[in-house]
């Protein structure tokens, strides 16, 4: 479902309007009016049906040569379904087009999840222990869950700066594993944390 209903303004000619026949919407949406060559006056009215749920600031609006308005359109909340008409005229009647809109229902997503009120309630432990809802006693989680590929690397730089510095006599072999150490311990740190 498109976000914006975009309208195309003298394109072939002067005064021409070039849009979809129809539009659906779940909510408030722009129209965007994008001009050619010569400035344009657009009116903009919404029939009776769509104009009980929603409206336009304002109906009549000058667009630039070359250029594009934006131009809202307020859907009330809970105002749905709702069929109509918007009417859009250019050149102060010169030419008229009119775009189906309908006001819908936001689809159900299979991949949506429904939250109640029972989401906020705190979760209680109901058997008596002092263990923590996850069982950790009051300590951090140290599981690594989907940060083992990570955890493996910094063991191998570990690895692979302990075995440089044992293997050469430079201070400077032994400065840098100091430094990938650090910078392995720090990164363990952020994963547990």
């Amino acid at each position: 479902m498109p976000d914006s209903l975009p309208v195309r303004l003298n394109d072939d000619r002067l005064h021409d309007i070039q849009t979809r026949a129809s539009f659906e919407a779940t909510d408030s949406f722009p129209i965007l009016l994008h001009n050619g060559d010569a400035p344009v006056h657009v009116h903009l009215h919404l029939d009776d049906e769509l104009s009980r749920v929603a409206s336009i600031p304002a109906n009549n609006h000058f667009v630039d040569a070359d250029s594009t308005r934006q131009v809202s359109v307020e859907v009330e909340p809970g105002s749905r379904p709702v069929e109509g008409q918007l009417k859009i005229v250019t050149g102060h009647g010169a030419k008229t087009d009119y775009v189906a809109v309908s006001i819908v229902e936001p689809e159900d997503r299979e991949d949506a999840v429904d939250v109640d009120a029972t989401l906020a309630d705190p979760v209680s432990d109901d058997d008596g222990d002092d263990e923590d809802a996850d069982g950790g006693f009051g300590l951090p989680d140290l599981s690594l869950g989907g940060n083992a590929p990570v955890a493996a690397l910094g063991v191998f730089a570990l690895a692979v700066a302990a075995g440089s510095a044992t293997l050469s006599n430079s201070v400077a072999v032994l400065v840098g594993a100091l430094a990938v150490l650090g910078s392995v311990a720090a990164a363990g740190y952020l994963l547990v944390r």
